[in-house]
């Protein structure tokens, strides 16, 4: 019985009869394996330890292994809720996908599964940029660089890959995008055309979410990270620095960014109408007195009006 379970883990938690054969495991025990409920039968001839993931084991029941946006969010990749599982499956197989699954029948060259049960990052990656609307794959492509899944240079080789009406997503990547919220604020001011920035530091503040134009301060406050006291004090104090030093702050929630988009989207894309994201010369020469680069946001060494 030790031999199938470690034949299994030894095998990232699935496996097929013909690999457990392989491995020394008779058919005897993997019948009495799954009757004690140490191992789990996913489809005829494939086998898993009940702690694999529940959409790993749909996957594999499905006749494939876990892509796309299913997979990245296994690896904690920044994508938007999905109601279907995606799973993909060899480029000849002959499936009708059960309910609430999407199948995936491409491959890539050099772009191969991680497992019994779940596709490598490159191929997820594919996967996702050919399937999800541009915005959201651009989302889960920044978040794949931000995690340090596949190094940035190598994320941009994946675009020859690509379908030619699909390459534009990986233009739009960006190194330092923390989180979906950021990258949709992000998206939405290059649509304005207007210049925007991610983690941008301002001295005495830390680093502000993005920056459309000059000074209009977008943070977007994810409910888990900022629901604190510690938090909020924070934010408060965040808000009344970037004040200070001539930023036009725009806080918002989670809730703004994902469910109530194009309310929020409207109301940023009239504040941009109304030029509040630009600075007035006028603006640009008091902060320059008091001792501020406008272009940089650092406090000039020496200034006897520093804050």
């Amino acid at each position: 019985m030790d031999r199938i379970l470690l034949a299994l883990a030894a095998r990232g938690g699935v496996a097929s009869a013909r690999q457990l054969a392989s491995a020394g495991c008779t058919r005897h025990f993997l019948e009495l394996a799954v009757r004690d409920g140490l191992v789990l039968r996913l489809r005829r001839g494939w086998f898993a330890l009940p702690s694999v993931s529940i959409d790993e084991r749909r996957a594999v029941a499905a006749g494939g292994v876990l892509t796309c946006a299913s997979a990245l969010a296994s690896r904690k990749v920044w994508v938007l809720a999905e109601r279907e599982l995606h799973v993909a499956v060899a480029p000849n197989a002959v499936r009708s996908p059960a309910r609430g699954v999407r199948l995936h029948w491409s491959e890539w060259p050099g772009c191969g599964r991680e497992s019994s049960s779940r596709d490598g990052i490159r191929a997820s990656i594919l996967h996702a940029v050919e399937c999800l609307p541009e915005e959201e794959a651009v989302m889960a492509l920044d978040s794949v660089v931000d995690k340090g899944l596949l190094p940035y240079d190598d994320l941009i080789e994946l675009s020859s890959l690509a379908s030619a009406g699909r390459r534009r997503v990986f233009d739009l990547v960006v190194r330092g995008c923390q989180s979906g919220l950021e990258t949709r604020i992000r998206l939405a001011g290059m649509r304005l055309r207007a210049r925007v920035r991610a983690q941008v530091p301002v001295e005495g503040v830390g680093s502000v979410d993005n920056v459309i134009g000059d000074c209009l301060a977008v943070e977007t406050d994810g409910r888990a990270f900022h629901t604190g006291s510690v938090q909020l004090e924070e934010d408060y104090r965040r808000t009344l620095a970037l004040q200070a030093r001539g930023f036009v702050v725009v806080r918002l929630s989670s809730r703004q960014v994902l469910h109530e988009w194009p309310a929020t989207e409207a109301t940023l894309a009239r504040l941009v109408r109304r030029r509040v994201h630009l600075w007035t010369p006028g603006q640009r020469q008091r902060l320059h007195n008091e001792g501020w680069e406008p272009g940089t946001l650092k406090y000039s060494a020496g200034s006897a009006n520093q804050p």
